[in-house]
Parts: structure tokens; sequence; C-alpha cells
């Protein structure tokens, strides 16, 4: 079996987080985004309300393991558009403001912790 070397440390000393909480169908998405010089090298999720604790800290192990191989953004980013939750499919064709997927919702917060500046919900 061959181990992956990161060439980036998460949640180094002095890193600085940005946190952000997200509507989807299960409730609301806390992401923790932990950045060192203006890129993101760990990220943390949590339901604040309903969803998979397991399936969020997968994900959110699974992230930051590729952040510290130094794949680039845009190609996790990229990943996490193309899925899309038939719940928060259905929530939002009811008119309720949320994401498509917790993915999606993860995926705009790393870019908006990137670009400094919160980005419209890609659909």
């Amino acid at each position: 079996m061959t181990k992956i070397k990161p060439t980036r440390k998460a949640n180094p000393n002095g890193a600085k987080s940005s946190t952000y909480k997200l509507d989807v169908a299960c409730g609301k998405l806390k992401i923790v985004i932990m950045d060192e010089e203006d890129y993101p090298v760990e990220v943390l999720l949590r339901n604040v309300e309903g969803g998979c604790e397991a399936n969020q800290e997968t994900i959110g192990r699974l992230i930051t393991l590729l952040l510290e191989s130094n794949i680039d953004l845009d190609c996790i980013t990229e990943q996490l558009d193309k899925v899309i939750c038939m719940a928060c499919k259905t929530a939002t064709a009811k008119g309720k403001d949320v994401h498509l997927s917790c993915a999606k919702a993860i995926a705009w917060a790393l870019r908006t912790s990137v670009n400094g500046k919160e980005e419209e919900k890609k659909k």
C-alpha cells in the first residue's frame, strides 16, 4: 500500500480560520476552514441541526487530505459542485433558500474563504 505524504500540514500553528453556517435541507452545516497564507489547509464540518455527523467528518477529512497533498482547490470544488442532494433539491423547489447539497455548500465556503468575498450559490 502506497502512503500519501502530505506536502502541507493541517492545522499549523498560527493558522487563521473562517467559519460559515450554511443552510442545507438537513439544517445548518457549520464549516470551519483553517488556512495558512490565505490557502485552506484543513476543513472541519459539524451539523448544527440534523444530518449525519460521521459522513460530515469523513468529507472534512478527505478534503483536508487533498489540501495537504497540494491538490488544486479548483479541482476539489469542481468535484464537490457536481453533487446534488435530492432533499436539498426538493427544499429548493419548495422555495427554501438552501444549497443544493452539503458538498456544494462546502465548495462555496472554500471559494469564499480564498476569494475574500461571498459568491452566489451555484445551481
